[in-house]
């Protein structure tokens, strides 16, 4: 009987020492340990006289003990760990649950999240696109689809809720429509939730591409909402044209065109991003584009103190900060800086 118990012992001890020297995910390293206490407090309970409070507390003493283990050595090692429940989103990316942390695995690279604080820690890079209204076509189906995944969303901001919140609903793109305008369907959204985030960039109307974990859906108001959320940094704005409409009647007089800007035989000027068209009053004023980054390597001539900047289609001559006149390519004409 003795020697049973010794082999029962034995069996425990390598069922749980056994799991972490094994440096890959699997369910049953979480099995083994716990098949090693389980068979550990049997060979206590067999012994003849057994301390009742022993058989109890010795299996809680040795989840903490190999938890925290656990613990330890996936931090600093940076080894795969045993007490999660793995997330796998894709061949890149998994995310490992835990109680009181959740490790993301990031390719071959562990990232440590502890109290569930951090948003997404992988590069956005490494999920699919998936559009606005794809997922909001029918939203049911997808939540049940998604459901505490981490998702990739391409979109158009329909709400921002201060630095809380932005929200995303399907759209419909009009024909000939400017300044990024599209026309919302009001019957579902999607929120996305922010912490830590910077979003004075963004406006209304803007495309965006956000990462989140969808957790939560609304039947009544058909909203779904994301949890740990980032934003991928894109350049759909970084790259653009300008289109210069001339005036068809010119009669050599400025006008003006926006707050500090006026404009000489020039009927309107647009920025084509080719997502999106802006008027160029609008992007100054709504601060998608500023007249620095506008005038950036272009050729300057200057003549008391009245700089010229010469762009590709179209001139800029500035008289002042409050004061800076758009002229089509070939005109030069210092004097109208005194009108």
């Amino acid at each position: 009987m003795e020697k049973k118990r010794i082999i029962l012992l034995i069996i425990g001890l390598i069922l749980i020492i056994g799991p972490f020297f094994l440096n890959f995910y699997s369910v049953y390293k979480l099995i083994s340990v716990a098949l090693g206490i389980l068979l550990i407090d049997i060979f206590l309970a067999t012994k003849s006289k057994t301390n009742i409070f022993l058989l109890i507390y010795l299996p809680i003493i040795l989840v903490l003990l190999t938890y925290s283990i656990d613990y330890i050595k996936t931090y600093t090692l940076k080894l795969s760990p045993i007490y999660v429940l793995e997330n796998k989103i894709n061949d890149d990316v998994s995310i490992y649950n835990s109680i009181f942390y959740r490790v993301f695995k990031c390719q071959n690279e562990y990232i440590f999240d502890n109290d569930y604080e951090k948003n997404f820690a992988c590069s956005p890079t490494m999920l699919e696109n998936i559009d606005i209204n794809k997922l909001l076509n029918e939203p049911e189906e997808s939540f049940h689809e998604y459901k505490n995944d981490f998702i990739k969303i391409t979109g158009k901001i329909s709400k921002i809720n201060g630095n809380t919140s932005i929200e995303l609903r399907e759209y419909t793109i009009q024909d000939n429509a400017i300044n990024g305008y599209v026309k919302f369907n009001e019957t579902s959204k999607l929120t996305v939730n922010l912490k830590n985030i910077n979003i004075s960039n963004y406006k209304i109307y803007d495309y965006i591409t956000v990462v989140g974990l969808l957790e939560n859906f609304n039947k009544d108001s058909m909203e779904l909402s994301l949890t740990s959320s980032i934003i991928e940094k894109n350049d759909l704005y970084d790259k653009y044209d300008f289109q210069v409409i001339l005036s068809n009647n010119c009669d050599n007089s400025i006008k003006e065109y926006t707050d500090n800007f006026y404009t000489k035989c020039i009927e309107n000027i647009y920025l084509d991003y080719k997502i999106d068209k802006y008027e160029l009053s609008y992007a100054l004023k709504d601060g998608k584009i500023t007249l620095e980054e506008i005038i950036n390597n272009s050729e300057i001539r200057e003549i008391d103190n009245k700089k010229l900047y010469k762009l590709e289609k179209f001139n800029i001559l500035s008289c002042s900060e409050n004061k800076n006149i758009l002229l089509n390519n070939n005109e030069v004409d210092y004097s109208l800086c005194d009108e």
